[in-house]
């Protein structure tokens, strides 16, 4: 019974964060409390680092799930970038061009990989943990401070980087896979040699 109930917490976090991209889309026509926003963005993101790490603990991390977390991560992001949209309009259109940017190249990555692989991309590179902070601190800096310069200069910028890599990676490798840290491990992989994995972000 209480192997059970351990091996639904990887999931129960994965559906908590899709509630929370729901939740702060609902948020963005009423008159709540930012710090509501805050908690729930920062629930969100350790949602995210828990249920791999758990998940992985119990040995019961599976391709479908990495999969179900990244399409899930992406609902969440978009969430968060529809709140902007409807609260801070004018940061929005201040910073459109970057902001398209983002959102192209998170849908170019997304049709190339269905385009090669016929299935999501979902890397879960080291690199893109770390976008997970810098995307949470430039959202909070936002809300709070109703204003952003440098959490979203920096988020901008590693963002490309982070995308690129992503890209890179998928057009190294011959065959989808998840968990794949970083473009020099895809390389090892491209070649049928084994590589290391973080045993706490990858598996």
């Amino acid at each position: 019974m209480k192997t059970r109930l351990l091996h639904k917490i990887p999931h129960a976090l994965l559906y908590s964060r899709l509630v929370v991209a729901i939740l702060i889309i609902v948020f963005s026509f009423a008159n709540v409390s930012p710090i509501i926003i805050v908690a729930l963005s920062i629930y969100a993101v350790l949602s995210d680092v828990f249920d791999g790490i758990i998940a992985r603990h119990l040995k019961i991390s599976t391709i479908e799930m990495r999969q179900l977390d990244t399409k899930i991560d992406t609902v969440f992001w978009f969430s968060c970038l529809f709140y902007i949209c409807i609260t801070h309009s004018q940061f929005l259109k201040t910073h459109l061009f970057q902001i398209s940017i983002l959102v192209f190249s998170e849908l170019f990555i997304i049709a190339f990989g269905f385009l090669k692989f016929e299935e999501r991309i979902s890397y879960h590179t080291i690199f893109s943990k770390f976008w997970a902070l810098l995307l949470l601190w430039f959202f909070i800096d936002l809300i709070l401070n109703n204003a952003s310069h440098y959490s979203f200069i920096i988020s901008f910028w590693y963002g490309i980087f982070v995308q690129m890599e992503i890209l890179l990676i998928a057009i190294i490798l011959k065959d989808n896979q998840t968990d794949v840290p970083g473009f020099l491990k895809a390389i090892k992989l491209r070649k049928g040699l084994k590589i290391s994995r973080n045993r706490l972000f990858n598996g």
